[in-house]
């Protein structure tokens, strides 16, 4: 169980670190990433295309990444975290082995209104110098998020860049410095980015408070349909899956069922993509 400092922190400032949260598992965890995503990528693992939030990004919920999947709810730690976090019920998204490019310039990770929360487990001792996530503090509420999205424009107006660069030294990020096993879990509207110019192994979850309205569902199943395209990736999705492998091992995992349920009700693995991924 979370304490109540570090809900109110989340809630307030938009993103909690979490130390040592996932020390128990980072070993695994790091060897099931790494191997899994070279596994992927073979073909092009060492190709560093810069386009956006690069990286190589792989669904870790196969038969393949069997301590990744016991994460999502086996070990109760992160659903009971994100319940905590959310204030109720809550679906779980795809986990996710990600190895990320260069840098990331500032932005969210919605745009549909969905409300979340991601983990996010970095297996490297990250600073400033060298990629620790950055975070905007308060950037979750919606009047905040307006008044940056205005000062950004202006900011990467003056200096000309684009927004790609210059705009990380115009805004006052918190920076999250992390070692293996620490785990740090923000609203998916706070605003985020790194720095450093290197490689960062990582391992992500995120957590969506479950839909109570039609407006919701309708947000969350286009939220989800998103995420399980994953065609231009150029992976093996049949033996990478989103849900396939997971669901088919809930006969023997009784945490699972009523989740299990709960992303049926939604209509989340009823969608096109949701085992395999299109």
């Amino acid at each position: 169980m979370l304490s109540t400092i570090q809900i109110e922190h989340f809630r307030t400032f938009g993103f909690v670190v979490l130390r040592e949260f996932l020390e128990d598992h980072t070993d695994a965890l790091r060897a099931e990433v790494d191997a899994a995503i070279r596994d992927a990528y073979a073909a092009t693992y060492d190709e560093r295309g810069l386009d956006g939030i690069s990286g190589h990004y792989l669904p870790m919920a196969s038969r393949h990444t069997p301590t990744s999947s016991s994460l999502i709810c086996d070990d109760p730690r992160l659903l009971v975290a994100a319940e905590e976090l959310l204030g109720g019920p809550v679906l779980p998204e795809c986990p996710e082995g990600n190895l990320y490019f260069a840098e990331a310039s500032w932005h969210t990770d919605d745009g549909l209104g969905v409300e979340g929360v991601k983990f996010a487990s970095y297996f490297d001792a990250l600073s400033a110098a060298n990629g620790a996530l950055r975070l905007l503090p308060g950037s979750h509420h919606p009047d905040r998020h307006e008044r940056l999205t205005r000062y950004r424009r202006l900011l990467c107006g003056l200096k000309g860049d684009g927004g790609d660069i210059g705009d990380r030294a115009g805004l006052p990020g918190y920076v999250a410095d992390t070692a293996p096993g620490d785990v740090v879990c923000f609203d998916r509207h706070t605003w985020h980015a790194s720095s450093g110019d290197r490689d960062r192994l990582a391992w992500t979850i995120v957590y969506q408070r479950c839909p109570e309205t039609p407006a919701e569902r309708d947000r969350a199943q286009r939220s989800l349909h998103d995420s399980y395209e994953q065609a231009f990736r150029g992976f093996d999705r049949d033996r990478y899956p989103i849900w396939r492998d997971w669901v088919a091992g809930a006969e023997h995992v009784p945490r699972r069922k009523p989740l299990i349920e709960r992303m049926h009700s939604a209509g989340i693995l009823g969608l096109e993509g949701a085992e395999s991924g299109w």
